[in-house]
């Protein structure tokens, strides 16, 4: 009787192990289903991102370097550091020696589409399309930006992280999914805040 049980129970936890390994890739998928998808939850900070996408926000701007894209709910730090591990346990990674929103030229965003432990801050960035808005907070201040490009690129193309003279932001991430045989990027390029002359 007792051996019986056991067997049933390990049946159970065998079942519920497979079912979850198989399921573990689409997690991502059923969380973006199951996402609040208002414009307060998708631009939750107050400033020009929110006006543009109708949220009423009243949320201060985050002090930390972060980066929002409305139309994949991505709110996520932008962290700093020698090599992609920074973003072991999520985040999005500004590659070194390339420009930042404050100083100007190509400021280059890498994030994992998929990774262990259900990280997946560009999962869905291939629903990103041109005509669309996202922000930069860089040093406690709101950078606007609108998409003007999306592509899948080789490895081998480096020349995405180039410095540029006009400031712009390039977004990528491996593709496709749960390889990392392409980029898929996303090119976008500033919207001047009222008050600039640029």
């Amino acid at each position: 009787m007792t051996l019986r049980r056991f067997n049933n129970t390990l049946s159970v936890v065998v079942i519920v192990l497979g079912l979850y390994i198989s399921l573990s890739p689409f997690l991502p998928q059923i969380a973006y289903w199951l996402k609040d998808k208002s414009p307060e939850h998708s631009a939750p900070y107050a400033g020009a991102l929110a006006d543009s996408v109708g949220s009423t926000s009243d949320s201060q701007k985050p002090q930390d370097n972060r980066i929002v894209i409305p139309s994949i709910q991505v709110n996520e730090p932008v962290l700093e550091g020698g090599g992609i591990w920074v973003i072991h346990d999520g985040g999005t990674w500004r590659r070194p020696q390339t420009g930042n929103p404050k100083d100007g030229g190509n400021t280059v965003i890498v994030g994992h589409r998929f990774y262990g432990n259900n990280i997946s801050t560009f999962y869905h960035l291939d629903k990103v399309l041109p005509g669309q808005r996202l922000a930069l907070y860089w040093e406690g201040t709101e950078y606007l930006y609108e998409v003007t490009e999306s592509k899948v690129v080789e490895p081998t193309q480096i020349d995405i992280e180039a410095p540029t003279n006009e400031d712009r932001l390039t977004i990528y991430t491996c593709t496709p999914i749960w390889t990392a045989k392409q980029r898929l990027v996303i090119i976008a390029k500033p919207i001047p805040r009222e008050g600039d002359n640029s």
